[in-house]
């Protein structure tokens, strides 16, 4: 797809089978950044455009700088990194996503507006330049193997270096699966637990079934989480 030859140094990483070459590397160019959009589309309802050539479709803000694009617009976030995990098989020629997540840098007014309305007190939460990670996908195939925690690593690390002071995200817990045990083996503390986190506010959610043609909205449980960079 496209005829964007991403940048920047690749790592692989060892999976079960050896013959399977994957790599987790900083995400850049029109492919990376659509496929990205795919995902927070597919799992959030985020809207974007792919059109015939990615250059004529549209992106969310944040991945515009992922796409190498200039917005003349007003910044929603301060910076915006995006990390995917890609399958080279050997026997093919062109690399697979198959994961991937996203991370914005954002002002202290930005994170609390983020935020939901619970018992605690976003204002003494916050610090004054806020990681937020946004979402972090594996497929289904490849779960398992250690790629979500590479991709959850690699985006603390790119906040750290900017200078954040603060990491939040949500985590789901549905169907018996939490991500509970990735966030605080990464030092994340639970602010808050949501019965129904999206509802009334996200009208896609694979997990539960909600979609736009069922006028449903996502009734899924979820976390606020944060932690101290």
């Amino acid at each position: 797809m496209g005829v964007d030859h991403p940048t920047g140094a690749t790592e692989s990483i060892a999976v079960d089978d050896p013959t399977r070459h994957v790599t987790v590397r900083e995400a850049a160019g029109e492919r990376d950044a659509f496929y990205l959009a795919h995902v927070w589309s597919r799992w959030f309802g985020t809207e974007y455009e792919h059109g015939h050539r990615y250059s004529s479709g549209r992106l969310p803000y944040a991945l515009c700088s992922v796409a190498g694009w200039e917005v003349d617009a007003e910044p929603e976030h301060l910076h915006g990194y995006g990390v995917v995990a890609e399958h080279d098989p050997p026997d093919r020629d062109g690399r697979v996503h198959v994961g991937g997540g996203l991370v914005t840098i954002d002002t202290a007014a930005e994170t609390i507006d983020n935020l939901p309305d619970g018992r605690f007190d976003a204002d003494a939460l916050v610090g004054e330049r806020n990681a937020w990670l946004w979402f972090g996908i594996v497929d289904a195939a490849w779960r398992g193997l250690g790629l979500g925690r590479r991709l959850f690593e690699d985006r603390l690390q790119w906040a750290r270096d900017q200078g954040a002071d603060m990491a939040f995200a949500y985590g789901w817990e549905h169907d018996g699966r939490t991500s509970r045990p990735l966030f605080e083996d990464f030092g994340f503390v639970p602010v808050e637990r949501f019965e129904r986190l999206y509802e009334d506010e996200r009208d896609v959610c694979p997990a539960c079934g909600a979609l736009p043609s069922n006028d449903r909205t996502c009734t899924c449980a979820g976390v606020v989480w944060a932690r101290d960079l």
